[in-house]
């Protein structure tokens, strides 16, 4: 019994008792992301796979579709070990080129569109793509043509794949490619033309092969590509095809989360279309609306944040007692919830039928998205959930390859097939998040602080690393926006904290301080504004800033990030 209890989480993997005796004994295929979906889809072409303004995609001419993109690809010279960037949200043509680049055995790097054109020229540049795919809008199509050193650019429009009506007119007006005097520049028709005839042969599954790439912060701030490998893919479809759930053809998986994010390409691309779903696609999710996505496609799985399930309780649409009996999985993700807004929303889905609680869960890009989550109604108040089949995790002492045991705080670390292969060419980045630990075993080091219970249930107590967690669960790395602030000649110095966000009752808002040198507040100001918005994601930047004269500092002189965070939140407090 002594030799029992020294034994640590990792190994003990109390978790377990969740899942089946069939579960435990199911392997990870050895296959890539395309010849797995081929190999589930296959004998249900009629079924559907892609629910897109209301225009339905069997799986049979999904496949037919990725056939038809890879042969244009190869006719533009893509070959295996290429890697092609998009800047798009999740479309059905950003599906199928995902799926018919794996079969390439090339790779899609999925860029945010909203980033600036000089900021995804600069991950073209890195990935050495030779191939660029761009949504119409709101991308920068033409600045990136002009400074863009690439053979190709590809470009379409999300009104593409609508069926007729105003609303399919209306987004091909507003989407409309402008008119470029540049020869490397075709629409999606003219592309697909290029494959025809050909049948370009399969790349066969290896280890260690590229999929996808997207981008994230990581747990050290600036955004770095993270690149997933088809057992990361696989592994993730596996851990949910596993894990309790009852899965049927006839069930809607509503995705909102664009391509673009790990939990986007992998979670809610690959993994519903791994089980054969109808994945209804939202490219642009409008938080306001949650209400009537709900009640329009009746889902039975979604993965979306704690701050959606908010919106959506109090939506119009759920007003009169509207049910949710339909719910099977009400996943969330992305931030850690307090104890009352848990119970508001567990009761809430109670009281309108649905059968589970939430799915609270937790994962991060650098395990190709969820790595943990409740299943079934195996819940307990304030955890994100257990371990799912293929991952292992462990809690450690920071800073070193020491596990912990039940109960004891320290960081997070998870390791298994679906651990990243790395950050995209920065390898000293890389090895500060995958750690080779005495035993061999590499650990992803996530940056989180967290315990486990006995029974394997995580329960998340913070962060080692600076990082801003905002509403929707978007998180935001200060050290990054300080850059960019910093390089202004006037700052002397500068301070990015999160504070209380007062328009949600979840997550962090973005605040700036700043001591300048010389020159005024009221000169200063707008150029620092102009050159956040120029410099910084939308998202990342900052909604308040504070000018002072003296940065408050710890005993040790280091900037004291707590004491700013706690003077702006009490004077917004005195000021309500």
């Amino acid at each position: 019994m002594q030799a029992e209890n020294a034994r640590k989480p990792s190994e003990l993997k109390p978790w377990m008792q969740f899942f089946t005796e069939e579960a435990r004994r199911a392997e990870l295929p050895k296959e890539s992301i395309y010849q797995h979906l081929v190999k589930v889809n296959a004998e249900h072409r009629d079924t559907i796979a892609i629910h897109y303004f209301d225009n339905h995609i069997t799986y049979g001419e999904l496949l037919d579709r990725i056939e038809q993109v890879a042969a244009s690809f190869a006719a533009l010279g893509v070959k295996k070990g290429d890697i092609v960037t998009f800047c798009a949200v999740t479309t059905p043509e950003l599906v199928s080129a995902i799926y018919a680049l794996n079969k390439l055995g090339a790779a899609a790097m999925v860029i945010d569109p909203r980033y600036t054109a000089p900021v995804i020229n600069s991950f073209i540049e890195n990935a050495k793509s030779r191939v660029l795919v761009t949504f119409t809008t709101p991308a920068p199509i033409r600045e990136l043509t002009e400074i863009a050193k690439v053979d190709h650019i590809v470009v379409f429009s999300a009104a593409d794949d609508m069926t007729a009506g105003p609303m399919k007119w209306y987004a091909a007006w507003k989407m409309h490619c402008p008119k470029l005097n540049d020869d490397r520049v075709m629409n999606w028709k003219t592309f697909l033309r290029k494959g025809e005839g050909q049948s370009p042969e399969t790349v066969d599954y290896s280890e260690f092969q590229l999929a996808g790439i997207a981008l994230t912060g990581g747990t050290t701030g600036a955004p770095k590509g993270v690149m997933f490998s088809n057992d990361g893919f696989n592994a993730v479809a596996m851990d949910f095809r596993w894990c309790g759930v009852e899965y049927d053809r006839t069930h809607r998986f509503m995705n909102i989360i664009p391509a673009f994010a790990s939990y986007g390409m992998v979670a809610s691309m690959h993994m519903p279309l791994s089980l054969g779903l109808e994945m209804v696609i939202i490219p642009r999710f409008d938080s306001d609306q949650v209400g009537k996505y709900i009640r329009k496609y009746r889902p039975q799985h979604t993965l979306m944040v704690p701050a959606h399930y908010e919106k959506l309780m109090n939506s119009k649409e759920m007003k009169g007692g509207y049910m949710l009996d339909f719910f099977i999985t009400a996943g969330s993700g992305g931030d850690t919830m307090n104890a009352g807004l848990e119970r508001k929303l567990n009761g809430f889905l109670k009281e309108r039928g649905a059968k589970f609680p939430l799915s609270q869960g937790y994962g991060m890009s650098e395990v190709s998205s969820a790595a943990c989550c409740s299943c079934n109604g195996n819940f307990r108040s304030l955890s994100v959930g257990y371990p799912l089949l293929m991952n292992r995790m462990g809690i450690f002492k920071p800073d070193s390859t020491e596990e912990l045991g039940f109960g004891e705080e320290g960081e997070i670390c998870i390791t298994g097939p679906a651990n990243m292969l790395g950050y995209l060419n920065n390898p000293a980045e890389t090895e500060k998040v995958m750690v080779k630990h005495p035993d061999g075993t590499v650990w992803i080091h996530s940056g989180d602080l967290g315990s486990m219970d006995e029974d394997g249930f995580l329960y998340i107590k913070g962060r080692i690393k600076r990082m801003i967690i905002k509403f929707d669960g978007h998180k935001v790395f200060p050290a990054y926006i300080e850059g960019v602030i910093g390089s202004h000649p006037d700052v002397m110095s500068c301070a990015v904290v999160g504070v209380k966000d007062r328009a949600h009752a979840q997550g962090q808002a973005v605040h700036a301080v700043v001591q300048l040198k010389s020159r005024s507040e009221a000169e200063v100001r707008p150029e620092l504004e102009k050159l956040m918005v120029d410099e910084i994601e939308a998202r990342g930047v900052p909604s308040s800033i504070d000018f002072v004269t003296e940065m408050p500092h710890t005993g040790m002189g280091k900037i004291d990030y707590l004491k700013l965070a706690k003077d702006y939140d009490a004077r917004m407090d005195a000021a309500d």
